[in-house]
Protein backbone atom coordinates (compact mmCIF):
# COMPACT_ATOMS: atom_id res chain seq x y z
CA UNK A 1 0.00 0.00 0.00
CA UNK A 2 1.35 3.45 -0.79
CA UNK A 3 0.94 6.40 1.62
CA UNK A 4 -1.79 8.15 -0.38
CA UNK A 5 -3.79 4.90 -0.50
CA UNK A 6 -3.29 4.51 3.26
CA UNK A 7 -4.64 8.03 3.84
CA UNK A 8 -7.65 7.36 1.60
CA UNK A 9 -8.36 4.13 3.49
CA UNK A 10 -8.36 6.05 6.79
CA UNK A 11 -10.78 8.60 5.32
CA UNK A 12 -13.08 5.94 3.83
CA UNK A 13 -13.21 4.00 7.11
CA UNK A 14 -14.09 7.15 9.01
CA UNK A 15 -10.96 6.92 11.13
CA UNK A 16 -10.32 10.63 10.69
CA UNK A 17 -13.00 11.24 13.32
CA UNK A 18 -10.73 9.71 15.97
CA UNK A 19 -7.30 10.70 14.64
CA UNK A 20 -6.42 13.94 12.90
CA UNK A 21 -4.47 12.85 9.84
CA UNK A 22 -3.41 14.70 6.73
CA UNK A 23 -1.63 13.20 3.71
CA UNK A 24 1.70 14.82 4.62
CA UNK A 25 1.62 13.27 8.08
CA UNK A 26 0.95 9.84 6.56
CA UNK A 27 3.92 10.18 4.19
CA UNK A 28 6.16 11.32 7.05
CA UNK A 29 4.90 8.51 9.29
CA UNK A 30 5.51 5.85 6.65
CA UNK A 31 9.05 7.17 6.11
CA UNK A 32 9.71 6.94 9.85
CA UNK A 33 8.25 3.43 9.99
CA UNK A 34 10.60 2.49 7.16
CA UNK A 35 13.63 3.92 8.98
CA UNK A 36 12.61 1.89 12.05
CA UNK A 37 12.27 -1.32 10.01
CA UNK A 38 8.53 -1.61 10.69
CA UNK A 39 7.58 -1.36 7.00
CA UNK A 40 9.58 -2.13 3.87
CA UNK A 41 9.46 -1.01 0.26
CA UNK A 42 7.74 -3.46 -2.07
CA UNK A 43 8.28 -1.45 -5.22
CA UNK A 44 7.63 1.75 -7.09
CA UNK A 45 5.32 2.46 -9.99
CA UNK A 46 4.10 5.36 -12.06
CA UNK A 47 0.68 5.76 -13.67
CA UNK A 48 0.60 8.15 -16.61
CA UNK A 49 2.06 11.54 -15.79
CA UNK A 50 1.46 11.13 -12.08
CA UNK A 51 4.44 11.15 -9.69
CA UNK A 52 6.17 7.89 -8.91
CA UNK A 53 4.60 6.04 -5.97
CA UNK A 54 6.41 3.82 -3.52
CA UNK A 55 4.44 0.90 -2.15
CA UNK A 56 5.16 -0.50 1.32
CA UNK A 57 4.22 -3.55 3.36
CA UNK A 58 4.40 -4.18 7.06
CA UNK A 59 7.30 -6.29 8.32
CA UNK A 60 7.17 -8.97 11.01
CA UNK A 61 8.77 -6.43 13.36
CA UNK A 62 6.06 -3.97 12.34
CA UNK A 63 3.31 -6.49 13.16
CA UNK A 64 4.87 -7.15 16.56
CA UNK A 65 5.21 -3.42 17.31
CA UNK A 66 1.62 -2.82 16.17
CA UNK A 67 0.37 -5.55 18.53
CA UNK A 68 2.43 -4.09 21.40
CA UNK A 69 1.14 -0.56 20.85
CA UNK A 70 -2.44 -1.68 20.34
CA UNK A 71 -2.32 -3.71 23.56
CA UNK A 72 -0.98 -0.65 25.36
CA UNK A 73 -3.73 1.58 23.97
CA UNK A 74 -6.41 -0.85 25.10
CA UNK A 75 -5.09 -1.63 28.56
CA UNK A 76 -3.13 1.31 29.85
CA UNK A 77 -4.04 4.76 31.04
CA UNK A 78 -2.76 7.36 28.65
CA UNK A 79 -3.33 10.74 30.23
CA UNK A 80 -5.20 13.12 28.01
CA UNK A 81 -5.50 16.72 28.94
CA UNK A 82 -8.75 17.85 27.35
CA UNK A 83 -9.14 21.60 27.21
CA UNK A 84 -12.78 21.37 28.28
CA UNK A 85 -11.64 20.08 31.68
CA UNK A 86 -9.26 23.03 31.97
CA UNK A 87 -12.17 25.35 31.19
CA UNK A 88 -14.34 23.68 33.83
CA UNK A 89 -11.59 24.04 36.42
CA UNK A 90 -11.63 27.80 35.88
CA UNK A 91 -15.33 28.29 35.04
CA UNK A 92 -15.98 29.72 38.51
CA UNK A 93 -14.18 32.88 37.34
CA UNK A 94 -17.06 33.67 34.94
CA UNK A 95 -20.63 34.69 35.72
CA UNK A 96 -23.02 31.72 35.88
CA UNK A 97 -25.03 32.92 32.86
CA UNK A 98 -21.86 33.00 30.72
CA UNK A 99 -21.03 29.46 31.81
CA UNK A 100 -24.60 28.31 31.07
CA UNK A 101 -24.43 29.84 27.58
CA UNK A 102 -21.22 27.97 26.77
CA UNK A 103 -22.43 24.69 28.28
CA UNK A 104 -25.67 24.93 26.27
CA UNK A 105 -23.64 25.61 23.14
CA UNK A 106 -21.43 22.60 23.86
CA UNK A 107 -24.42 20.39 24.66
CA UNK A 108 -26.10 21.34 21.36
CA UNK A 109 -22.96 20.44 19.40
CA UNK A 110 -22.62 17.18 21.32
CA UNK A 111 -26.29 16.36 20.65
CA UNK A 112 -25.79 16.89 16.91
CA UNK A 113 -22.59 14.83 16.94
CA UNK A 114 -24.29 12.02 18.87
CA UNK A 115 -27.18 11.99 16.38
CA UNK A 116 -24.82 11.79 13.37
CA UNK A 117 -22.72 9.09 15.01
CA UNK A 118 -25.79 7.05 16.01
CA UNK A 119 -27.14 7.26 12.45
CA UNK A 120 -23.78 6.10 11.09
CA UNK A 121 -23.63 3.26 13.62
CA UNK A 122 -27.18 2.14 12.76
CA UNK A 123 -26.43 2.27 9.04
CA UNK A 124 -23.25 0.23 9.36
CA UNK A 125 -25.01 -2.30 11.60
CA UNK A 126 -27.86 -2.70 9.11
CA UNK A 127 -25.33 -3.30 6.33
CA UNK A 128 -24.01 -6.23 8.36
CA UNK A 129 -20.70 -4.87 9.65
CA UNK A 130 -19.79 -7.09 12.61
CA UNK A 131 -19.97 -5.35 15.98
CA UNK A 132 -16.25 -5.88 16.66
CA UNK A 133 -15.55 -3.23 13.99
CA UNK A 134 -17.85 -0.76 15.72
CA UNK A 135 -16.52 -0.86 19.29
CA UNK A 136 -14.89 2.55 18.89
CA UNK A 137 -18.18 4.05 17.73
CA UNK A 138 -20.06 2.37 20.61
CA UNK A 139 -17.55 3.83 23.07
CA UNK A 140 -17.82 7.28 21.53
CA UNK A 141 -21.62 7.10 21.71
CA UNK A 142 -21.53 6.04 25.37
CA UNK A 143 -19.08 8.84 26.18
CA UNK A 144 -21.21 11.40 24.33
CA UNK A 145 -24.38 10.25 26.11
CA UNK A 146 -22.67 10.49 29.50
CA UNK A 147 -21.33 13.97 28.77
CA UNK A 148 -24.70 15.18 27.46
CA UNK A 149 -26.40 13.86 30.62
CA UNK A 150 -23.84 15.66 32.79
CA UNK A 151 -24.22 18.87 30.77
CA UNK A 152 -28.02 18.75 31.06
CA UNK A 153 -27.86 18.26 34.85
CA UNK A 154 -25.26 20.97 35.34
CA UNK A 155 -27.07 23.47 33.10
CA UNK A 156 -30.31 22.86 35.01
CA UNK A 157 -28.56 23.24 38.38
CA UNK A 158 -26.97 26.51 37.27
CA UNK A 159 -30.24 27.85 35.87
CA UNK A 160 -32.23 26.97 38.99
CA UNK A 161 -29.57 28.06 41.46
CA UNK A 162 -29.15 24.54 42.85
CA UNK A 163 -25.46 24.86 41.98
CA UNK A 164 -24.17 27.70 44.17
CA UNK A 165 -22.13 30.11 42.09
CA UNK A 166 -21.52 33.01 44.43
CA UNK A 167 -20.45 31.81 47.88
CA UNK A 168 -16.75 32.29 48.67
CA UNK A 169 -14.56 29.35 49.54
CA UNK A 170 -14.85 28.94 53.34
CA UNK A 171 -11.75 29.49 55.45
CA UNK A 172 -12.29 26.05 56.96
CA UNK A 173 -11.59 24.53 53.53
CA UNK A 174 -8.29 26.40 53.22
CA UNK A 175 -7.30 25.32 56.75
CA UNK A 176 -8.20 21.69 56.05
CA UNK A 177 -6.36 21.77 52.72
CA UNK A 178 -3.18 23.14 54.32
CA UNK A 179 -3.34 20.43 57.00
CA UNK A 180 -3.86 17.76 54.35
CA UNK A 181 -0.88 18.97 52.30
CA UNK A 182 1.31 18.94 55.40
CA UNK A 183 0.46 15.27 55.93
CA UNK A 184 0.44 14.20 52.29
CA UNK A 185 2.44 16.58 50.09
CA UNK A 186 2.10 16.30 46.35
CA UNK A 187 4.85 14.22 44.77
CA UNK A 188 7.70 16.24 43.30
CA UNK A 189 8.19 16.19 39.55
CA UNK A 190 11.60 14.64 38.97
CA UNK A 191 11.66 15.14 35.23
Amino acid sequence: MHPYQLHQTLVERGDTRIVRVNPGAVYHGVERLGRDGLVEVVGTDRTGKRPERTTYRITDAGRAEFATRLTSLLGDEHPAYPLFTVGLAEANELPADAVVAQLVRRRDRKDAHRDRLAASYDSLSRLGLPRRYLLDVEHDLATLRAEIDWLDRTITELQTGALDWTSPIPDSFHDARRAQRALDPLPKDNS
